[in-house]
């Protein structure tokens, strides 16, 4: 019985690093998907901070998947061509999708056995997106992971203050 826990943990572990992961490619999906839709620009996406990253094309889509820094993300095009309404739609499909995920990994714990094998594997993918999407929505400044000393802002903070310059 004691392994089962000890299993129950290191699976709860490996699948809250696999969310956040997964979480954050799809908070950046979230802002492509509405970048692609309201614009008529290129978008990258990139998740992790790594050089060594694996690269894929689909439109006007260019994917970067990076491993280093996996809590990191970024969805770039150049903001200076599109209106302050298109920037916030865009900064606001990043915590809609995040929000999105949350709330089904939430509503299907209540189809599984609390404290089963499946169960805990969707909490953990659960905790993983509601800290994304916290994050996300909190009103502040993260420094940039490549210690450059630029300052990344988080979308909550950033929709507040596009326009306002």
């Amino acid at each position: 019985m004691e392994y089962a826990v000890l299993l129950k943990g290191l699976l709860f572990v490996a699948a809250l690093f696999d969310g956040i992961y997964l979480g954050v490619l799809v908070h950046e999906m979230g802002h492509a998907l509405v970048a692609l839709l309201a614009t008529r620009q290129s978008i990258a996406l990139q998740v992790g901070t790594d050089d060594r990253n694996v690269r894929f094309s689909v439109g006007r889509l260019t994917a970067f998947l990076g491993l280093a820094g996996f809590r990191y993300g970024a969805t770039q095009y150049d903001r200076s061509r599109e209106s302050v309404r298109v920037q916030r739609w865009v900064i606001a499909g990043g915590p809609i999708a995040s929000l999105c995920v949350t709330v089904g990994l939430g509503l299907s714990l209540w189809r599984f056995e609390p404290w089963s094998w499946i169960w805990v594997a969707l909490f953990a993918f659960f905790v993983a997106n509601f800290r994304i999407l916290i994050v996300s929505l909190w009103p502040i400044e993260h420094p940039s992971p490549d210690g450059s000393g630029a300052v990344w802002l988080s979308d909550g903070l950033d929709f507040w203050r596009v326009g306002r310059h």
